[in-house]
């Protein structure tokens, strides 16, 4: 039987999975990003935030919650939120202006 294909939101958050996948390493069973992977997956990936987001390493340092260097899946999906807000209050702006 084949599946049912993906809704536009969940095919969104495999992609998500997939990035993040693409830029971490397996640790102690799990993957997590190092900070050099953080910075390389932002600018590869959200060049357009980067003038927004300021320090990358202050900004990762305030998402690395338990403070090990790296980040978990739970601490990345928070800076995705981060950037979705962002998308969300500019879209909101620009209706705002019209």
């Amino acid at each position: 039987m084949a599946a049912e294909p993906l809704t536009e939101l969940e095919a969104a958050i495999g992609t998500i999975m997939d990035i993040y996948h693409n830029y971490a390493i397996m640790e102690e069973g799990a993957p997590r990003l190092s900070f050099n992977a953080f910075n390389k997956m932002v600018t590869q990936q959200v060049p357009h935030f980067l003038k927004d987001v300021g320090s990358l390493d202050e900004k990762m340092k305030s998402l690395d919650v338990n403070q090990d260097s790296e980040l978990k899946f739970n601490e990345y999906w928070r800076v995705t939120g981060e950037f979705a807000k962002a998308i969300w209050e500019e879209n909101v702006l620009e209706v705002l202006k019209t």
